[in-house]
């Protein structure tokens, strides 16, 4: 603090020291009720920039950040009239206000990189409050984006608070973007399965899934392996049911498989001796 303060002459502290001494009782008053009518002005100020950050589509946070700018600027355009009254020296405090800003936003730099990702992220709006999203590794529907922290809960009801600068610079997936997606599954069978066989086993276990209609619906063979041949089934669900459906879809394919009679099959090896 004390290199910083060396930006500050000692005549314009003395400047500043004199104008504050003469300054009287009368002029005291009045800038008494000066304050009193710019602190009323501003909250009248305030009042008018808040209806018309709600007529626009930014971002709730975003409001909060541009109304507390607002009242600093305000309210430090308002000390400089009231100095300015008063006969202080107004280049001497702007220079001492500029040092004491300077040195605060060196101490707090961590928090203000947060503070310049949260308007980075309310900025792009890579996503909104309610939307299920995967961030820096993390994956659950997001709570609250503030001016500092994302938050967000996962799948099993963890709270997670990641700071902006990180999620300003993160891969973020956002799986509640569009109303739709597609929902993929490779399986294996058997090579004495018939073909036909196994996709209308496959596409009764999409059915039992209700994809949406008027989707495309894909059951194919993909590969043959070694010791099996893989299909491959797609389709498309709402994105809200996308979780559920996934996990659903294995156990539905497992049970078509068993009542259509098609093997299941995994890694083996035959082996054939030939007598000499």
């Amino acid at each position: 603090m004390i290199r910083y303060a060396n930006a500050v002459s000692s005549e314009d502290l003395a400047n500043l020291k004199a104008s504050i001494e003469n300054v009287t009782l009368r002029k005291a008053l009045i800038a008494l009720a000066m304050l009193a009518a710019a602190i009323i002005l501003v909250r009248v100020i305030l009042m008018a920039a808040d209806r018309l950050l709600r007529r626009t589509k930014l971002d709730v946070s975003m409001h909060r950040f541009i109304k507390n700018v607002l009242r600093i600027l305000l309210y430090f355009v308002a000390l400089l009239v009231i100095a300015s009254y008063l006969g202080i020296d107004i280049t001497a405090l702007v220079a001492l206000l500029s040092v004491l800003t300077l040195a605060v936003s060196l101490s707090v730099q961590n928090a203000l990189s947060n503070v310049a990702g949260g308007l980075l992220v309310m900025g792009t709006k890579p996503f909104k409050k309610g939307d299920f999203v995967s961030i820096d590794g993390m994956t659950g529907v997001v709570d609250e984006i503030s001016m500092v922290y994302t938050k967000f809960h996962t799948i099993d009801n963890r709270s997670v608070l990641i700071p902006n600068s990180k999620v300003s610079a993160a891969t973020v997936e956002n799986y509640s973007s569009f109303p739709k997606r597609r929902l993929e599954l490779t399986v294996s069978a058997s090579y004495d399965a018939d073909p036909d066989r196994v996709m209308k086993a496959l596409r009764t276990a999409v059915d039992r899934c209700e994809p949406l209609e008027g989707e495309e619906i894909c059951a194919a063979i993909e590969e043959f392996g070694d010791s099996a041949i893989s299909y491959h089934i797609h389709f498309w669900i709402p994105s809200e049911r996308f979780i559920d459906t996934r996990f659903a879809l294995r156990t539905y394919v497992w049970e078509a498989f068993r009542a259509h009679d098609i093997e299941m099959t995994y890694p083996h090896l035959n082996v054939h001796i030939k007598n000499q």
